[in-house]
């Protein structure tokens, strides 16, 4: 090779193996957010004193204070209880909570940089906590969520959640088993499988397509609890991303079978006034349509559920078929009982179709869809119109060991 373009040649190789390094952070230099927390101001002490320093600011109609949860290296290694709040912090702790108020969650984030050292990072996010008053307020759950949803160095798989309260509180816990609150309050949502009153997990990416799409849709509840917190129920939003209100526990886990997001729990049910509880092994889930009248359009939902009996205080014999099938019609008794109930609530008294009937019409019937859906849950509103019907069938695969019977108790 010629001498006069060796070392240019051998500049433009080493200039192309360094240029990824062109924007290296140092890891112990990032500022690792787990969790966040969104609630709107209490005061108004911080949006006076910035209209005092810039009087020609611009006024906004909504607010936030924002909590980022801040992971301290430190206080994992050397094994110490997790702890603090509102921007105290030992050496000892596992986390930081830094509290910021503004009218923008990018100003947000960026006013953190005037407060700690470590920038904030988004990529480990774990868990958003939206409080019940920013959900409620037009525009607010979609104006909480923009800046997430916007910012390419976010992850889209952190799990949302409504607190019944302030959610601040919500990642301000102390577990006594887990040293970072996001990370508790991460593996709570993920015991769907023990508990059919909780909602599937709904993530980052999931609420940028419910945003997107013309339905209603489902957020799990979250509520703060002494040293703990407590996931059961869910928050409603309507078709235009405003929360309408909560569903209870049991309203939830009817909502769970009307949509086949069953995957274990258990069912309780009386037999002969006594306690019988069934262990939920699996579910199915079928919706039957009649649409050919579109001012009532007909609906039944049928489900089918199976599972081992995994409780009984009711004397019966168990091993006799006759008193099987009983057990099986009071547990899908029970089932088409919490689905009415259900139904009640957000068909009849919030109106909104978070049981995924629309979105039923538009996977089977679209061209009828494209018609309807301006009518659907407003214009005509034939969703509220329609009506409803719940059959459920109940298979007992197994009920145990024990076999007490009337006769036996009797001896």
């Amino acid at each position: 090779m010629n001498k006069r373009f060796a070392l240019p040649t051998i500049l433009v190789i080493v200039s192309a193996l360094l240029a990824g390094c062109w924007d290296q952070v140092q890891i112990e230099e990032r500022g690792f957010v787990v969790g966040i927390a969104i609630d709107v101001p209490r005061t108004k002490e911080v949006e006076k004193r910035a209209a005092k320093e810039a009087p020609r600011k611009p006024k906004v109609k909504q607010r936030f204070l924002v909590t980022h949860q801040l992971v301290i290296p430190g206080g994992l290694i050397a094994g110490s209880q997790g702890g603090g709040g509102g921007g105290q912090n030992t050496t000892n702790e596992a986390f930081l909570n830094l509290a910021s108020e503004g009218d923008s969650l990018f100003e947000v984030s960026r006013e953190l940089a005037t407060r700690t050292s470590r920038a904030p990072f988004y990529q480990h996010l774990k868990v958003l906590v939206i409080s019940e008053e920013v959900a409620r307020t037009p525009d607010g759950f979609a104006n909480a969520m923009d800046f997430l949803l916007r910012d390419p160095d976010s992850r889209r798989s952190g799990k949302v959640f409504i607190s019944n309260g302030f959610a601040k509180s919500i990642i301000e816990v102390k577990p006594k088993t887990e040293k970072l609150p996001s990370l508790y309050i991460n593996s709570i949502g993920e015991n769907i499988e023990k508990n059919a009153r909780m909602l599937p997990e709904v993530r980052i990416g999931d609420i940028h397509e419910d945003l997107l799409n013309p339905f209603s849709f489902v957020i799990p509840r979250v509520r703060a609890e002494k040293n703990e917190i407590k996931m059961a129920g869910s928050a409603v939003f309507s078709h235009d991303n405003q929360m309408v209100g909560f569903l209870g526990e049991e309203e939830t886990e009817g909502l769970n079978f009307l949509t086949g997001n069953i995957d274990g729990g258990l069912l309780k049910a009386k037999v002969k006034g006594d306690l019988v509880v069934l262990n939920i092994q699996g579910t199915k889930h079928e919706i039957v349509q009649d649409l050919r009248d579109k001012q009532n359009f007909k609906f039944t939902i049928k489900i089918e559920c199976e599972g081992i009996l995994a409780e009984a205080y009711a004397l019966l014999d168990f091993l006799s078929k006759e008193e099987t099938k009983k057990l099986e019609r009071a547990f899908a008794k029970e089932i088409e009982r919490m689905c009415l109930d259900t139904l009640q609530k957000v068909h009849k008294e919030m109106k909104v179709d978070v049981i995924k009937l629309g979105s039923n019409i538009r996977q089977k019937e679209y061209s009828l869809w494209k018609q309807i859906q301006k009518d659907w849950e407003s214009g005509q509103r034939l969703y509220e119109k329609s009506t409803i019907k719940v059959e459920a069938k109940v298979y007992l695969r197994n009920v145990g060991s024990i076999n007490r019977s009337e006769k036996e108790e009797g001896r």
